[in-house]
């Protein structure tokens, strides 16, 4: 079955979040390891102050130096895991800036005849992208935030634990949903910074391409969709001008996308006027050859 330019893109999308999703498998994995060793101090303080009814049990003085050395031990996690995160993060919103840059104008240039300008990355390009500031705030700086409130959260989880003697077991599991939880936070900062950054480098071939004209504003509609994306859906807006951005004029996790309205466009197939042919690009190592592109 043929795709339709729509598909194309829409598929495009879909590779970048799942390639995202497999590049965050070194910050999950230093989520994993801070919680072991976060455990391993919790199993140690339950070992050494439980009382014969199995509940957590200390003096003021041993609670006081137990929260402080409590409080040292998480601010460095979350020191450590904000450090992996911006460097883990930073170096996957590169990474899918320039395949989706080059991806789309593949997509763009296999189905047309007319050939689709569109002009190398340079460094400085994907890094303008990457670094630009939302709300007057950075993408590290965000990291950063919700590091914070991790701590705060940690802290209070402890405090409450070890004012009110619970059952250890309980606390260990308030730990491990709130590294999960925390986990899940970062996750979802990431991938919608990819988003965000994939749809500037989307934009920023049609805006080259001389092909397309209006990018049309695509929701998924399912029971999910927000009444935002409902209304927003099928609107059509000149390449280049004003436009809800997704998902900063929309929402966190938004599904919506952008697809370009381009007249005649076919895909598979391209008429080569040095050769006199038909050529069938059918990858885009293939592509990215004959536009004298690194592979």
């Amino acid at each position: 079955m043929t795709m339709t330019l729509s598909d194309e893109i829409k598929r495009l999308r879909r590779r970048q979040e799942r390639m995202a999703g497999r590049d965050l498998s070194p910050l999950l994995e230093a989520y994993r390891k801070s919680l072991k060793i976060i455990q391993a101090e919790i199993t140690n303080i339950v070992e050494n102050n439980t009382d014969d009814e199995g509940k957590l049990s200390f003096t003021k003085q041993e609670r006081f130096n137990t929260l402080r050395q409590m409080e040292k031990q998480i601010a460095e996690q979350a020191e450590k895991l904000g450090r992996i995160e911006v460097e883990e993060s930073t170096d996957i919103l590169k990474k899918r800036y320039e395949d989706m840059y080059y991806r789309t104008a593949y997509t763009l240039d296999r189905g047309m005849e007319q050939i689709v300008s569109f002009s190398l990355l340079r460094p400085e390009m994907i890094e303008a992208a990457v670094y630009t500031p939302i709300a007057g705030e950075m993408f590290s700086d965000r990291v950063w935030k919700n590091k914070d409130k991790m701590t705060a959260r940690l802290r209070d989880i402890l405090e409450r634990n070890m004012l009110t003697g619970k059952d250890p077991t309980k606390l260990a599991r308030e730990l491990k949903k709130e590294f999960g939880t925390s986990a899940f936070e970062s996750t979802r900062l990431v991938q919608n910074e990819v988003a965000r950054v994939t749809r500037q480098a989307a934009d920023r071939i049609y805006e080259q391409s001389d092909v397309v004209e209006e990018l049309m504003f695509d929701a998924t509609l399912d029971n999910k969709t927000s009444e935002i994306c409902q209304g927003l859906d099928g609107n059509r807006y000149p390449v280049g001008g004003d436009k809800p951005e997704i998902p900063d004029d929309t929402h966190v996790s938004c599904r919506s996308d952008y697809i370009p309205v381009v007249a005649g466009w076919e895909p598979s197939r391209k008429y080569d006027n040095e050769a006199k042919k038909e050529i069938d690009y059918t990858s885009v190592r293939t592509w990215r050859e004959s536009r004298g592109l690194a592979s």
